[in-house]
């Protein structure tokens, strides 16, 4: 691996209980339910499209700090479209940017950021 990557490793362990994980990232512990589990905990498609949204989140403030761009508060809203009769594959993922701070043309450059990268 080059020197300049870095890794990053989460680890997901099955239970006793069918359909549950617990997972592991750095000293972090949760759990997560599969569609087909008990249902209780957050479930594997919205841990994803989590991640996806505080990607969203995180890396705009960073580009409106160095943009110098206030941004009071960022909200991130991923939905996921998927087939009842094959509920494995997205259809497609919709991606909103919800801003309070900056003006339409800076919501929209921190945006294009965000789509950039």
């Amino acid at each position: 691996m080059a020197n300049d990557m870095t890794a990053t490793t989460v680890t997901s362990t099955t239970t006793e209980v069918y359909g549950r994980t617990i997972n592991t990232a750095r000293h972090n512990h949760f759990v997560i339910d599969s569609p087909n589990g008990p249902g209780e905990a957050l479930s594997t498609g919205e841990a994803f499209l989590a991640g996806i949204a505080a990607c969203g989140v995180t890396l705009v403030q960073g580009a409106a700090a160095s943009e110098n761009i206030t941004v009071d508060r960022l909200s991130v809203d991923v939905t996921s479209f998927r087939a009842a009769a094959n509920p494995v594959d997205f259809d497609h993922i919709d991606v909103e940017f919800t801003y309070t701070g900056p003006t339409l043309d800076q919501a929209e450059t921190l945006t294009q950021i965000w789509k950039s990268r």
